[in-house]
């Protein structure tokens, strides 16, 4: 067995010296860790030096292969049509994506939402809101297919799935820096869903999700630059997608949705998403929010064939939110 200081090594030495690790190296170096055989102080150097020059899709894809072998396989019994990550908060727009994976539920799709409440004093966590808006947590394996079974669509905390992990995100609260599991968070898809999407923060990370998902056999998933790092849209701006269709690699553009909006929004709560969601409140920078991030959902499920039709369909699905029997209402 390698000794983890060579990992260390590989990483660190000077310029001409050093490389990054393989995907097979990123693998045994975190199944190391998590066996014991290694010590959090080294895990942690060796994911800063990664951060510095930025992980590789390779050691990305290294580290989701060491995580996904922690969880319970009983979690992929689970039928699932959309994993849907939440990671990162919201501090300038409420997570409208909430009530873009609420029009897929009420649209037959069933939406898998899990994540990690971190404590931020800055960021509106996305967990926090679900149960304004009707979306009910589960803890278990067997709460999730029971909600699922009803609702269409149920939110899961990554301690309930991946419980070491919880401990290693929180090392941005030590070292001030997220490290490239803040990255590989997003990429667990515990339930194995055919089809995923993904947040980030920093644009060009969508083609290291992308690369990654390929490389661990991922056939449909989708990143982008998010509103806030989350998993949805910001419809003021052009749209950079990358990611896995049918297992091949693909880029994509998408134009701006909403023109000369402002990005800001005042009130920030689970409360006011239901107030939009039962047309309590027009927002139309929250409208067009939704419908963007919808169509995104909407393209790579194969359900529209383009940009434009699936813009029409997420348009046509939100409108009609009202004369649909609501399994989570």
């Amino acid at each position: 067995m390698t000794a983890f200081s060579e990992f260390i090594k590989h990483v660190g030495r000077g310029e001409k010296g050093r490389r990054s690790l393989t995907q097979e190296e990123a693998r045994e170096a975190l199944n190391m860790y998590l066996d014991g055989k290694a010590e959090l102080l080294q895990l942690a150097v060796l994911l800063m030096l990664q951060r510095v020059r930025c992980e590789t899709g390779e050691e990305a894809a290294g580290y989701i292969e060491a995580l996904r072998s922690r969880i319970s396989p009983q979690w992929q019994s689970i039928d699932v049509d959309l994993d849907w990550p939440c990671f990162a908060g919201k501090r300038r727009q409420p997570p409208w994506l909430l009530l873009a994976a609420k029009i897929l539920a009420q649209n037959g799709k069933r939406v898998f939402l899990h994540g990690y409440a971190a404590i931020d004093m800055v960021k509106y966590q996305i967990e926090t809101a679900c149960p304004a808006v009707n979306i009910r947590q589960a803890n278990t394996v067997e709460e999730a297919e029971a909600i699922l079974a009803l609702d269409n669509i149920c939110y899961v905390p990554l301690s309930s799935y991946c419980d070491p992990l919880v401990d290693l995100l929180a090392l941005r609260s030590q070292v001030g820096l997220r490290t490239p599991l803040n990255t590989v968070a997003r990429a667990l898809n515990p339930t194995a869903a055919p089809f995923s999407i993904h947040g980030i923060f920093h644009q060009g990370y969508e083609k290291l999700h992308a690369d990654a998902a390929a490389l661990v056999g991922d056939d449909n998933m989708v990143a982008f630059k998010g509103e806030g790092g989350e998993s949805e849209r910001s419809p003021r701006i052009a749209c950079r997608l990358a990611g896995v269709i049918n297992g091949e690699r693909f880029d994509e553009e998408w134009p701006t949705f909403l023109e000369g909006a402002s990005g800001k929004h005042g009130e920030i709560s689970g409360e006011y998403l239901q107030k939009v969601w039962l047309g309590e409140e027009d927002n139309s920078y929250g409208s067009h929010a939704v419908i963007s991030t919808l169509a995104i959902t909407l393209k790579l499920m194969g359900l529209c064939e383009t940009q434009e039709a699936a813009l029409a369909l997420a348009e046509k699905w939100w409108l009609a939110r009202h004369d649909l029997n609501q399994p989570n209402e």
